[in-house]
């Protein structure tokens, strides 16, 4: 028990004494209060940019989605580095555009992973204007598109494509030739040969088909690139930030720990003085 109210006591006394070291700089710390208020709220409204968030959604034909985040990560770093050179070469526009870019960041739309990549990824963008986000979202494809093995992927892709819409192109005005020379053998109008013996449905089936199939090749072309845009970049009136609170705490916080560290060593060198009398 005595041990125990020697605790106590010991407690008290530190207690009396930190009440009274605050009460005795109590003005010190109110200051610093207030500074912290008055520079929180002045770095907010004068220093800090105003940024604007968007998102565009990609679906991804040539690398996986984590091979496209990860080329995202690393556009993001260098804009970090504020390294705008390099990233306008790569993205293949203004360093005025990326000096306006203040982040870039990748992300699955399902956080799964499946060999095909049916859900896509999204971008999302912090900017001090929003002005130049359609040029940024072109800025993105080109990045995507323009790296060696992926415009070398494309090229052999779009290559092939074209050559397979010559073949069917080709075959369709061979089969529709063949169709005409039927119908004026039917209307009596035209000569009959015994090596042209043919279905008439079966020729019409395979017109079908083979349209079909050229239709399908043009719009594989037409759609044949790194990534295909789902949704782009919107262009919002609201501010993302920056927010007034964080920016309060950090000034408080800043001028508390040097009122802090003035009325601790005041305080201090104020005992010192008091043992040197003695």
């Amino acid at each position: 028990m005595p041990e125990q109210s020697t605790e106590d006591i010991d407690l008290l006394r530190l207690l009396e004494r930190t009440i009274s070291f605050f009460k005795k700089f109590k003005w010190v710390f109110i200051i610093a209060l207030l500074a912290g208020i008055i520079s929180g709220w002045f770095f907010y409204r004068f220093m800090i940019p105003v940024t604007y968030k968007s998102r565009v959604v990609l679906h991804s034909f040539i690398l996986t989605n984590p091979e496209h985040i990860q080329l995202v990560n690393n556009w993001n770093n260098l804009l970090k580095q504020k390294e705008y050179k390099e990233l306008s070469v790569v993205l293949g526009c203004n360093e005025e555009i990326l000096r306006k870019t203040k982040q870039l960041k990748a992300k699955e739309i399902q956080q799964a992973f499946t060999p095909s990549n049916p859900n896509g990824f999204t971008i999302d963008a912090v900017v001090t204007d929003t002005q130049i986000l359609d040029t940024l979202q072109a800025a993105i494809i080109y990045g995507f598109e323009n790296g060696n093995y992926i415009r070398e992927r494309l090229a052999i892709k779009r290559a092939a494509l074209t050559e397979l819409i010559e073949k069917t192109n080709t075959e369709i005005k061979k089969l529709d030739s063949t169709k005409k020379v039927m119908e004026n053998i039917i209307s009596g109008s035209g000569r009959a040969s015994s090596s042209l013996i043919v279905d008439g449905s079966s020729i019409n089936r395979q017109l079908i088909e083979m349209n079909e199939k050229f239709l399908n090749y043009k719009e594989n072309l037409q759609f044949t690139g790194a990534v295909q845009v789902l949704q782009g970049f919107s262009k919002f009136n609201k501010p993302d930030g920056p927010h007034l609170l964080p920016w309060l705490i950090i000034g408080i916080f800043f001028f508390t720990v040097l009122a802090w560290a003035y009325a601790l060593i005041s305080n201090i060198n104020y005992k010192l003085k008091q043992r040197a009398k003695k």
